[in-house]
């Protein structure tokens, strides 16, 4: 087993959330691709999938819950822009008006 874990290179850079959390990423890129592009892809895709299975006959509450998975990631990009050092009024407000267009979807 100390064979595989020394094989095995420790990662030195902090994760995905935690740069974004610790605002170690551009502004530029937390909120025009992280939160507006790929953010909006997924509450999309999520969006798509949970109609398909409401239109086949799946009970309400199974696509809801589909729909509320998705919450915490959108909970964590709105409050990473609201943390970082850089935003602005106009980057917070964008930011709670696409949070509030995705709980209405």
């Amino acid at each position: 087993m100390s064979e595989i874990a020394a094989a095995i290179p420790a990662s030195k850079e902090p994760g995905f959330f935690r740069q974004r959390w610790q605002g170690q990423v551009a502004l530029h890129q937390l909120f025009w691709w992280d939160l507006l592009a790929v953010g909006t892809l997924v509450n999309a895709g999520f969006v798509v999938f949970s109609l398909i299975l409401l239109a086949q006959g799946m009970a309400g509450g199974f696509w809801f819950t589909l729909q509320a998975l998705i919450l915490p990631y959108n909970l964590f990009l709105v409050a990473a822009v609201w943390r970082h050092r850089h935003t602005t009024l106009l980057q917070r407000s964008l930011a709670v008006v696409w949070l509030g267009i995705f709980l209405l979807l």
